[in-house]
């Protein structure tokens, strides 16, 4: 009887962590990242890959997250044309200017698989620029909620 009981705990535990996996939220990761003396501080996905790659002036630090094939691309440096995203064959929906500090591009573009959506954003006086692409449309808010609590210590 008591292996039964336990059986059956087991079972709604694991039961439990799957439907939290499949349903719930994105498990995140929060990354302290050092560019110019200052901290930028991301959430994002838990399950990811990360690549880094230096060039004289900065780095290019590009996570791809593993679940949903998008990928969020922080550069750090100077001497590269901004913004980083090619925009000729998308279409954008918001752009945002705050003087000479910060710039956000918003917008999506079609796929086989249909809507799929970028940011990016500049921080000009940091040196900064943050994109996420190949976001579809089901985790969207996730991508932005990351975005949107971004900072810069």
């Amino acid at each position: 009887m008591k292996k039964r009981r336990t059986r059956e705990v087991l079972l709604m535990v694991l039961f439990f962590c799957l439907t939290n996996i499949a349903f719930g939220q994105i498990q995140t990761k929060t990354d302290t990242i050092l560019c110019h003396n200052k901290n930028l501080i991301i959430e994002y996905p838990a399950i990811h890959k990360i690549n880094v790659v230096n060039y004289e002036e900065g780095y290019f630090k590009i996570i791809n997250c593993v679940l949903d094939s998008a990928a969020i691309i922080i550069h750090c440096g100077s001497m590269i044309n901004l913004p980083l995203t090619d925009l000729s064959d998308k279409i954008i929906c918001s752009e945002f200017v705050l003087g000479k500090d910060v710039r956000s591009i918003r917008g999506y573009y079609m796929t086989d698989n249909g809507k799929k959506y970028f940011r990016e954003d500049n921080y000009f006086k940091y040196g900064i620029a943050i994109v996420y692409e190949h976001v579809g449309e089901t985790k969207l808010k996730s991508y932005e909620h990351f975005f949107n609590d971004i900072k810069i210590q």
